[in-house]
């Protein structure tokens, strides 16, 4: 009997992007609640030709300075977990061939909820749904996709630095490394680009996030071509999720 177990651990960071193996695309990779905002959704399709089991959890996660999402005790994120005001469904089901399931989630806030940004990760667990024909234990293949959600609230204020860009080499290949760094009670989400002294983007890293209670988070840029001079670091926040931070920074590479 031929078993196989596998488990991969993805972040979606591009609209209905799919995954060969997983046979599963989603239609947002963020889910975002501001003030005015107090419903959400995503849709859930099954790209494959059976049918398709899913079960949600809502889950907290923190990052470290690397940008890696770490498991986290209840108790270490008190105060600041989105978990408690959250509401989705459903929770759990089967997808039909090349159907689609649509996920809602409401957010209900406390009347006295502090002023900040709340967090947690709604993970998505799919796997290949068991044949009634099939006898015997037959372990179908897992994949697991985190969406983060960010609950906004109140007052917010965020202010950010690109600090210390130096130019270094990683897995063979010229990169720009950097710290951003993070002073609000909200967390960063955009995009950063490297241009060189013709204004040409010579690399980029795209939906990139700084969580709080971070305070920087290191980033690496690879570069596209070897390049000298003067370069130019770019950063713009997602307006789609309230972003409006905008930096610059340069680094003069001599070679």
């Amino acid at each position: 009997m031929r078993h196989s177990l596998f488990f991969f651990f993805i972040l979606f960071t591009a609209i209905f992007s799919s995954s060969a193996f997983a046979n599963l695309a989603l239609s947002e990779y963020r889910l975002y609640f501001d003030g005015r905002t107090k419903n959400n959704s995503l849709m859930i399709r099954n790209t494959s030709d059976k049918n398709l089991d899913f079960r949600l959890v809502l889950v907290h996660k923190d990052m470290t300075e690397e940008g890696n999402l770490i498991n986290v005790s209840e108790g270490d994120v008190q105060g600041r977990s989105a978990k408690s005001m959250l509401r989705y469904s459903p929770r759990r089901g089967t997808i039909k061939p090349k159907g689609m399931q649509a996920i809602r989630m409401t957010v209900r806030k406390k009347a006295d909820l502090v002023h900040g940004e709340y967090r947690a990760v709604l993970k998505i667990i799919a796997s290949e749904a068991q044949d009634p024909n099939e006898t015997g234990i037959n372990i179908k293949p897992k994949v697991a996709y985190s969406i983060p959600v960010i609950v906004r609230h109140g007052h917010l204020e965020v202010e950010s630095d690109i600090v210390n860009p130096q130019f270094i080499t990683q897995n063979g290949k010229p990169t720009i490394m950097f710290w951003q760094t993070l002073n609000g009670n909200r967390s960063l989400f955009g995009d950063f680009k490297i241009l060189n002294e013709k204004q040409e983007v010579v690399g980029e890293i795209r939906n990139l996030g700084v969580y709080t209670p971070l305070t920087r988070r290191k980033v690496f840029i690879p570069l596209t071509e070897k390049v000298s001079g003067p370069l130019t670091i770019q950063y713009d926040e997602n307006i789609r999720y309230g972003g409006k931070v905008s930096l610059t920074e340069t680094l003069n590479i001599n070679e």
